[in-house]
């Protein structure tokens, strides 16, 4: 008998489901199953457990594993009512669904195991922005998440998941006086000041500059969840989700507005989503001065 277990989504989703996965093998070590994904296999390489059982649904051969299948679940964490209730975790919601529990205090920490070719790349990475920019520590920063898009009068969110620009350009122009600063995202929404590597190097690459750099900044996107697994620092701004199930306030620095949290229900309702968009986009303006506050507990936690 074997069991498939088919993930799909984002980055930030797969990485998410790597605890509870860990966990499935933990409690069934004699078990035949195996992890089929739509995209981003390969981030389950290093981590013995994973490598030799995730495949891309697209790879050649990968029938005979459906065919053999005796059960095969598809687990939706968005629709696990304590996930949407901002109660726990994506990692813990993964772990109701795949291993039918909703005792969380046995779950492995999430996991990324970095190749020696990865390290090389960071290294080299680092080490360029430092020739050029010329200070001690070195920052990375990811300000916009995939639904940012840039329109003829700036950068806009309208899921509020990104560093509302504003923001980012004084962290940016801030942080450049005594930092080397890494930008970490598309080129088209690039703010020319920062160090970009070029060509763009891969999501593992990056997972790992993240892991050798001094400390990560970040939005509702993957580069925490990078930060999360290789146990960086970091701080991350949240405006359109709910720190509880989108970040890890228990280990981050989170910089949000103290205002009403409008809940979005994520796949479950496009339409709610969009009206909880509406209400939330006050959670993205921010006074200079309340810009200042913010960047100045950031250097705090750098320099600590």
């Amino acid at each position: 008998m074997s069991k498939i277990i088919s993930i799909d989504g984002g980055i930030g989703r797969i990485l998410c489901s790597i605890p509870a996965l860990l966990k499935h093998h933990h409690l069934n070590p004699n078990k035949e199953w195996y992890v089929i994904t739509s995209a981003w296999e390969y981030l389950f390489w290093g981590i013995p457990e994973l490598q030799n059982r995730s495949f891309h649904s697209e790879t050649k051969g990968i029938d005979k594993y459906w065919w053999g299948a005796d059960e095969v679940i598809s687990p939706e964490p968005y629709k696990v009512p304590q996930y949407y209730k901002n109660q726990i975790s994506l990692a813990e919601a993964f772990d109701f669904e795949i291993n039918k529990t909703t005792d969380h205090s046995d779950l492995p920490d999430l996991d990324f195991i970095c190749s020696s070719s990865e390290i090389d790349t960071a290294f080299s990475v680092i080490k360029t922005t430092k020739q050029l920019q010329g200070k001690e520590k070195t920052i990375v920063i990811q300000p916009y998440g995939s639904t940012a898009s840039k329109k003829d009068y700036g950068i806009v969110d309208y899921t509020n998941r990104s560093i509302p620009e504003e923001f980012y350009e004084f962290l940016v122009e801030n942080l450049m006086k005594d930092y080397n600063v890494i930008y970490m995202g598309h080129s088209d929404l690039h703010d020319g000041k920062s160090f970009m590597p070029s060509p763009n190097i891969g999501v593992r690459e990056w997972a790992t500059t993240i892991q050798y750099c001094d400390y990560f900044i970040g939005c509702d996107s993957c580069g925490q969840h990078f930060a999360k697994a290789v146990g960086q620092n970091a701080s991350v701004f949240i405006a359109g989700t709910h720190e509880v199930n989108t970040s890890y306030p228990k280990d981050f620095h989170i910089i949000k507005k103290d205002l009403p949290f409008y809940p979005d229900a994520m796949r479950i309702s496009g339409f709610v989503s969009e009206l909880s968009s509406r209400l939330n986009e006050q959670r993205t303006e921010f006074s200079e001065d309340e810009i200042l506050l913010h960047y100045n507990d950031v250097i705090k936690r750098i320099e600590s």
